[in-house]
């Protein structure tokens, strides 16, 4: 391979690889890629070839991180807001029904479930804004417009108003959620994908354990600054992740497929602390999968995921992040403080603090049990223990008495790491993963909206189980999420495959093959083989270059 330096190579050095692969895709029903989601020249069974990380590398990774940061404080800023006397006082008053300032279970509708509306549309639209686009620029339109909305929404006059800032903001950060994680996916190596996926949700944790601190300290405070100022951090970041986004590069699988090869190696070398030669074989990867997807099809729709090979792997894969809003982790999260306030537990506001702090907890924790259990054991021991705890809090439920509140207020601590650590981070991470290379896009949108869809419904019906002018039930409910969880965990063991070191190629060979997925982690792909005597053969013929290169090789070899 040539040496050349990157900053020397033109547009006619790749002209080669044009002639790379057209055939092996008209042959399937999925290309036969022979790159990974990472895109990143491997060796087989995960090895790894020399250094991995670069300034610019563990940059963009955090920066990409973020994308969800939004969401993050938002989603958690509101639980406690709503619980906020001088907050239900602006905007609503006293409830008579309730006797106090309390929003009604209309009013908590409006204001929790209403805005999530917004996020499923975002999902919808990041497809295509981020084909038409970058994934890069279509980040930053996506922080450009949700700065009026966060605005709106501190200096909303009315109840109306504030919602429809949610409703933007969620429009937002819904296309965000849908295009961080690809982004992430295209700049990493194979070898961290799942690392530094399920690592984002620790940025994403941060947010929201910043927004209920941020809450607790401002509660005392008398007058409308208590609400004001965590509103007023909010809109601080889509400026900071605006800004922060400008410096990172644009995704080398886009460059590529717009035909900008030149730029797209500079990204790569960026990116990259491997050797010119290894940069140029990652490039060759990429612009074989961009050539094996144009022949495969031109133009792929989103009705594609749904196509009958597709279909069981979409419904599944989106079904994973759908299904996670109903495990009962909306109850410590989303409805923690006024949850932990209707079992009469002291301090709600600081319990919140501690709900928050076990979910960071667990995004650090989460990254290390994916690499180290793999996604179908890590699935199957968190999954459980999720049965376990829905079970006995909300047995615990029909007792009475200071203990028992504290021992399910306990529990949904522990619920939130256990949830954190593995059944969100594989939600997450799966989307990326595990869909076929030409149908990420729409199958992450898919996720994206079909999770949102059901945090609206989960989000809408939580009250009306839970509260006392509805039926309720209070923490019994963790009995209804429970059963729930038990359906869920019986599909996860048929349905959730073991993706752990494979790449995109090897993916896709196993869901062909129909293997069921319990038997995935020790089988052996035909591509893997192909790859490893590939690679036999490269370093063969790079010993006898070696050897001819040596002095006296001559005089051996006759």
């Amino acid at each position: 391979m040539s040496s050349t330096p990157y900053n020397e190579k033109k547009a006619s050095d790749f002209t080669g690889l044009d002639n790379m692969s057209t055939s092996s895709a008209t042959s399937g029903r999925n290309p036969p890629t022979t790159a990974n989601n990472g895109l990143r020249p491997t060796l087989p069974h995960g090895q790894v070839r020399g250094r991995i990380f670069t300034p610019m590398l563990v940059y963009s990774m955090v920066v990409a991180g973020m994308s969800a940061a939004s969401f993050g404080y938002e989603n958690s800023v509101i639980s406690p807001l709503v619980a906020l006397p001088s907050f239900v006082d602006r905007y609503q008053g006293v409830d008579q029904a309730q006797g106090g300032l309390v929003f009604s279970t209309k009013n908590q509708n409006l204001l929790i479930s209403l805005p999530l509306v917004g996020t499923i549309l975002g999902a919808c639209l990041a497809a295509p804004l981020q084909n038409a686009l970058g994934r890069k620029w279509a980040l930053m339109v996506c922080y450009a417009f949700s700065l009026p909305a966060v605005f709106l929404e501190l200096f909303a006059p009315n109840l109306g108003a504030f919602i429809g800032g949610r409703l933007w903001n969620g429009l937002s950060y819904g296309a965000a959620l849908a295009i961080g994680p690809l982004m992430l996916a295209d700049l990493v190596p194979v070898q961290i994908r799942g690392f530094s996926v399920s690592s984002a949700n620790f940025l994403t944790i941060l947010a929201s354990l910043i927004a209920t601190i941020t809450v607790y300290r401002t509660e005392k405070i008398r007058g409308d600054n208590s609400y004001k100022i965590p509103l007023a951090i909010q809109c601080a970041i889509p400026a900071v992740l605006l800004f922060s986004t400008i410096w990172i590069p644009e995704s080398p699988v886009h460059l590529v497929n717009k035909g900008r090869m030149v730029d797209a190696r500079r990204v790569l070398r960026r990116l990259r602390a491997f050797s010119d030669e290894e940069v140029d074989q990652e490039l060759a990867l990429i612009k074989q999968v961009e050539d094996e997807r144009r022949v495969w099809n031109a133009e792929v729709r989103f009705t594609d995921i749904f196509a009958k090979a597709q279909r069981a792997r979409t419904i599944f894969i989106g079904g994973l992040f759908s299904l996670n809003q109903i495990s009962g982790i909306i109850l410590s999260t989303t409805y923690a403080t006024l949850f932990l306030t209707d079992l009469g537990v002291a301090a709600p506001f600081t319990l919140t603090v501690i709900a928050a702090t076990t979910q960071l907890i667990g995004t650090l924790t989460a990254p290390f049990a994916v690499e180290k259990l793999g996604r179908r054991p890590l699935a199957m021991y968190g999954m459980c223990s999720l049965i376990v705890i829905d079970f006995i809090a909300g047995g615990l439920a029909f007792g009475h008495g200071a203990q028992n509140a504290k021992a399910i207020a306990a529990l949904s601590f522990i619920f939130n790491w256990v949830w954190t650590s593995s059944f969100y981070a594989l939600s997450l991470l799966l989307p990326s993963e595990a869909s076929t290379p030409r149908l990420r896009n729409p199958t992450m949108s898919y996720a994206i909206a079909w999770g949102q869809t059901t945090a609206v419904i989960t989000a809408f019906a939580v009250p009306r189980l839970t509260n006392k002018d509805s039926a309720n039930l209070g923490a019994k409910t963790y009995l209804i999420f429970g059963g729930c969880m038990v359906l869920i965990t019986l599909w996860s063991y048929i349905s959730l495959p073991e993706t752990k070191n494979r790449t995109a190629a090897e993916i896709d060979e196993l869901y062909e093959s129909g293997i069921p997925k319990r038997h995935w982690a020790g089988h052996v792909c035909q591509t893997s083989m192909k790859s490893q005597s590939r690679v036999e053969q490269e370093h063969e013929m790079e010993m006898e270059i070696e050897l001819e290169k040596a002095p006296g090789a001559a005089a051996v070899m006759v």
